[in-house]
């Protein structure tokens, strides 16, 4: 059947023996065969006492089930008569007392001329008011002759009268009390065992449930009637109570001659119970440490009752067709849980966003806040739950852990793997979750699934990369940069999965776009090139050196690219000490197969040189290293010389390899901090010519302005003596 893995579950109990779960069955069987054997001369009254959603009625099911069983097989004296009274269906439009009496007199069936009788003498006993009509329905309702017959449909335009009335008026009139006394001895001489149920007495009106109690505890004690009461012993001394300090239990204990608890149901019982019902949902996750982590501090203590798992399946089989694939499954059952079960942590949580994602006024630090906040929402706690509700907290935001166990915290998941599960600690995974919908302004993880699926189909990945250069989020974000990002963060997390040559290439594809896009002045971001950048060495670290040299290989000899190529050059350049770096890093390639890549690359750059296309490049910065390393370094100045005199736009792409950028409110700003290469650039010549195009040139763009000018800027300040750098400047004046 369609959807049947996400079927909810209902809350109706269950009836046959052989579907218990949770061992009530032993429980109802002791308890049937105590009721079968039980002689009650006078009545007898049990009370079972169960929270809501523990499965009383079941049992109560599994009871009668039983008795069925016996009066099968039983002689007719021994059987047992099942009267199941339901007060709550007739609360509110008929006096539950005459209710009663009236389900009663219709099971035992008295004959129409003494009901008669007894009705004429009810009459007279009340005067015949409205009012006092009640009584003579009752009273007619208790008359039986011997053969034990019935009435019925003679109540119902009986009005709500009073309790204290009712058994007042009873006590009063003689007739009524002869009539109750036959009523007895009768049931006393008839030979037959009632068990009369009367279930869910916690849901009734407090006034309702002292009627019940009341009339089990005087009128309704009739010989050998057994009453199963069933009900929440909590609310119903609250009812008992009656505005009097703590009577209600005394008053119980009164009527109710056996009080039995329902048998706790086995934790693991109900663990299991749950999880044949949410299976399909977690059936992907790892048992790991931090599943073991959600398991204690959060189902283990949220999971006490059947209802209980009932709520959290539901809830997560609504919420997981929406989330399934963007979503963590098993932040989503930690997650639920804590909305169901601790409702203050998950406001917590909703309401925190700023503070778990480091934006607003948390974005620098806020040390204080911090502490305060997590001050708070320990005090907002119900104290039993501080603990664990912390510990699991802990485990869904790794990334905060230390705010919230001090200084005993113990990292638990690393950054990148709970981005990778796509869980509550990713913006992408919060968001989802919260707006029950794949953020859009993340690549859906489904998307990123995909790539791992198709490692060797270099065109797939080629086409998925590719759709998202180009594209940014509501915050203005390159959406090729999240990709790569995401792509990086998988890589990272162990067990690492293997890259293949055709994600190598499909990378090295789009490169040409990717590092073209220009940052776009965000705090603690980077731009799409240096998300890619990242991903290319972690790639070739994850291979190894043999390997990786051997895939790099093949990536250029494919690759009609200088201008990616050469970016990767210089970047292994640095890394074997070939080209100056104040952070090198570890070499990903070994030095004889960085060689081969020069081989490879000079004949591209050459190329592109002489057909034009090399000018057409966003900037030349690696490319001209890696002429200058590899080629004829006086033919690479003379081809600088003449493009910098001829445009001024081939100009700006020289300085961008020259300046460094910042961000402020006004936009992004460029300084020059060091003089050119000499070996590699005449700074004479990028400077005269720098001035003039920015004189004469109208087709500059202002970004291109910009650069020109810092250059202009800086060459200036460093004539004079300074640093070049107007902030160092300030600093010395």
């Amino acid at each position: 059947m369609k959807g049947d893995e996400y079927k909810l579950g209902d809350d109706q109990p269950k009836r046959n023996v052989a579907d218990d779960r949770l061992g009530y069955a032993p429980f109802a069987k002791r308890l049937a065969n105590v009721i079968i054997n039980m002689n009650v001369p006078n009545g007898y009254v049990i009370g079972l006492h169960g929270s809501w959603g523990a499965g009383k009625t079941t049992v109560v099911n599994f009871i009668l089930e039983h008795i069925k069983e016996h009066n099968e097989e039983a002689v007719e004296s021994t059987k047992i008569e099942h009267i199941d009274f339901r007060p709550w269906i007739v609360s509110g439009h008929q006096d539950l007392i005459a209710a009663f009496f009236k389900l009663l007199s219709e099971h035992l069936k008295p004959r129409e001329g003494t009901i008669k009788k007894i009705y004429n003498r009810a009459l007279r006993a009340t005067a015949g008011g409205a009012d006092d009509l009640v009584h003579a329905a009752a009273t007619m309702a208790l008359a039986i002759d011997p053969s034990g017959g019935a009435i019925s449909g003679l109540v119902g335009n009986a009005g709500k009268k009073a309790l204290k009335s009712v058994f007042g008026k009873f006590l009063d009139t003689p007739s009524l009390q002869t009539a109750y006394e036959n009523l007895r001895g009768q049931l006393s001489n008839s030979n037959r065992c009632l068990l009369v149920t009367i279930d869910d007495i916690d849901r009734l009106e407090d006034g309702e449930i002292r009627s019940i109690m009341q009339m089990v505890k005087t009128i309704g004690r009739l010989p050998n009637v057994t009453y199963l009461l069933v009900y929440d012993r909590e609310i119903v001394w609250r009812a008992l109570d009656g505005g009097i300090d703590r009577v209600g239990p005394r008053f119980a204990e009164k009527i109710v001659q056996q009080e039995l608890h329902l048998p706790l149901p086995g934790k693991n019982s109900l663990l299991t119970m749950l999880g044949d019902e949410i299976a399909s949902i977690t059936a992907d996750g790892e048992t790991s440490p931090r599943w073991q982590y959600i398991v204690r501090d959060g189902v283990h203590r949220w999971i006490n009752y059947p209802r209980d798992v009932l709520r959290l399946s539901n809830a997560l089989k609504f919420a997981w067709p929406a989330l399934r694939g963007e979503f963590d499954s098993q932040d989503l059952v930690a997650i639920e849980g804590l909305r169901l079960f601790d409702p203050v942590a998950f406001d917590w949580v909703r309401r925190n966003r700023d503070f778990l994602f480091n934006e607003g006024r948390y974005l620098m630090g806020a040390d204080d806040d911090r502490k305060a906040n997590i001050k708070a929402l320990k005090a907002s706690l119900p104290p039993a739950t501080v603990d664990p509700v912390i510990e699991l907290l802990a485990v869904l935001f790794p990334d905060h852990v230390k705010w919230f166990e001090g200084e005993r915290y113990v990292i638990r998941e690393s950054h990148f793997a709970s981005q990778a599960r796509r869980g509550l600690m990713s913006e992408a995974g919060y968001d989802a979750y919260f707006a029950l919908h794949p953020s859009a302004d993340a690549v859906p993880k489904a998307t990123i699934d995909a790539v791992f699926d198709n490692l060797n189909d270099e065109m797939k990945l080629t086409n998925s990369l590719r759709t998202y250069i180009g594209k940014n989020n509501s915050r203005g974000r390159a959406m090729i940069g999240l990709f790569l990002d995401e792509l990086r963060m998988r890589f990272s997390v162990q067990p690492k999965p293997q890259p293949t040559q055709g994600l190598l290439n499909a990378l090295l594809s789009i490169g040409d776009e990717v590092f073209a896009m220009p940052w776009r002045g965000e705090m603690f971001t980077l731009e799409p090139g240096s998300y890619l950048r990242i991903l290319l060495r972690d790639l070739l670290e994850v291979w190894g050196e043999e390997e990786a040299g051997k895939h790099l290989i093949a990536a250029y000899q494919q690759s009609g690219s200088p201008f990616v190529l050469a970016d990767l050059f210089v970047d292994r350049a640095r890394e074997l000490g070939v080209f100056p770096s104040d952070d090198p890093g570890r070499a990903v390639i070994s030095q004889k197969d960085f060689e081969r890549l020069g081989v490879i690359l000079m004949p591209k750059i050459k190329a592109a040189a002489d057909d034009g296309s090399l000018g057409d490049l966003p900037f030349y910065w690696k490319a001209v290293l890696s002429w200058n390393h590899l080629g004829d370094p006086a033919a690479l100045q003379e081809w600088l010389r003449k493009g910098i005199e001829a445009d001024g736009r081939f100009t700006a792409k020289v300085v961008r390899g020259l300046v460094s950028q910042s961000s402020s409110g006004d936009g992004i700003h460029y300084i020059y901090r060091r003089d050119a290469d000499q070996y590699v650039y005449d700074r004479d010549v990028i400077y005269n010519n720098a001035k003039r195009h920015l004189s004469e040139s109208n087709e500059l763009t202002d970004d291109e302005r910009a650069l020109l000018r810092a250059l202009v800027d800086g060459v200036d300040r460093m004539q004079a003596g300074n640093s070049g750098d107007r902030l160092g400047d300030a600093e010395d004046e």
